[in-house]
């Protein structure tokens, strides 16, 4: 369920955006009060999808996936131009979204997909995250 809510969030930013850009700097009130609803939707959807899905891989799929779809709304609805290093910036972002996604141990899906269920995580990454939280440990300190 939480990667629907990330769906309907992701939607209703690039509505928002959309109504951002045909309020014409907020002068028509109708778009500017749309905009405002949009955005809030967006953002009370988006705490629903972080209860499931990490923080940093629910940014980047908001972020990265509003930015290609307005990309292609610009095109084709506000005539922006399409260049080759635009389209490939686009593919860039796509890629690192992807990539993000698929590196993040804590965003795989349990086996039989129940959310108590912990993911099983490689070795490696767990004995870098014992590592990591070593050096915290209590350090003698000069107070006695």
């Amino acid at each position: 369920m939480a990667w629907l809510w990330l769906s309907v969030a992701v939607l209703f930013e690039v509505a928002g955006t959309i109504s951002m850009k045909m309020s014409e700097g907020l002068s028509k009130p109708g778009l500017a009060v749309l905009m405002g609803i949009f955005y809030l939707i967006s953002f009370g959807v988006m705490s629903l999808a972080l209860k499931d899905i990490p923080v940093s891989i629910a940014y980047a799929i908001w972020s990265g996936a509003g930015i290609t779809i307005l990309a292609v709304v610009g095109l084709f609805s506000f005539q922006e131009p399409m260049t080759w290093l635009k389209a490939g910036s686009l593919l860039l972002i796509i890629l690192g979204v992807a990539g993000l996604r698929m590196g993040s141990p804590e965003a795989k899906v349990p086996k039989n997909e129940s959310i108590h269920q912990v993911a099983d995580y490689p070795s490696s990454v767990l004995a870098w995250d014992v590592s990591l939280h070593r050096g915290a440990e209590s350090k003698p300190t000069k107070e006695e």
